[in-house]
């Protein structure tokens, strides 16, 4: 970050390769549209570089770039309200946007792939305030200190936020036959919610911050 500062451009493509899948992946957990997430996206790295002489080296660059994501995010999401643009919704001629989200970051979380069709349908259907955390957590492998913030609360608002959502999506899996941990996993696969979950605690035990 210091050759950032510095003016350094060549440095600063690098920090945008190596943060760009975990901000792109928040802004459309976020957002909603790949097209608006891209832009989100885009204005996140254009605001770190303007305001790079305010970051302090001391402290980590990851929750600081969650912040500023989460507000562009944010941002865009005020001014699609005031434009009174509909509400998305996935129909015939809609794509799943979840199936769109790239790759979790290298090492953490569930592929696209072993998350059940029937599960991103249920998670839709929740409110952005329930849904958002539980996307991070489990299809992100973000810890909660990572999801606070990116989406500006507290740590123990995220808990509780995270705890109410799966109750609530566990409630709507049930009344269509589904369990919440079998779910989101193919059999033996290690790879859902649930596996992602204690991933993600391993790394907030482990002071997993992004340096």
């Amino acid at each position: 970050m210091l050759r950032v500062q510095a003016g350094d451009l060549e440095a600063f493509e690098q920090l945008i390769e190596r943060f760009q899948t975990m901000v792109h992946g928040l802004a459309i957990s976020m957002l909603r549209r790949p097209e608006d997430a891209e832009e989100a996206t885009q204005d996140t790295f254009l605001k770190l570089f303007r305001a790079r002489n305010t970051f302090d080296n001391e402290r980590k660059l990851g929750p600081w770039l969650l912040r500023i994501a989460g507000n562009a995010c944010r941002d865009r999401l005020r001014r699609r309200r005031a434009a009174e643009l509909p509400t998305v919704r996935l129909d015939s001629e809609d794509r799943d946007v979840l199936s769109e989200l790239p790759d979790t970051r290298l090492g953490y979380g569930a592929s696209r792939d072993h998350v059940a069709p029937t599960v991103r349908s249920e998670l839709d259907m929740l409110s952005s305030k329930v849904r958002e955390p539980l996307e991070l957590k489990y299809l992100r492998g973000q810890t909660n200190q990572e999801i606070a913030h990116a989406l500006g609360i507290s740590v123990s608002n995220v808990k509780v936020q995270l705890a109410r959502g799966k109750d609530l999506l566990a409630s709507r899996l049930h009344g269509i036959g589904m369990t919440w941990g079998r779910a989101g996993s193919r059999a033996g696969s290690g790879s859902g919610p649930e596996s992602v979950a204690r991933e993600s605690a391993a790394r907030e035990s482990a002071g997993g911050e992004l340096a």
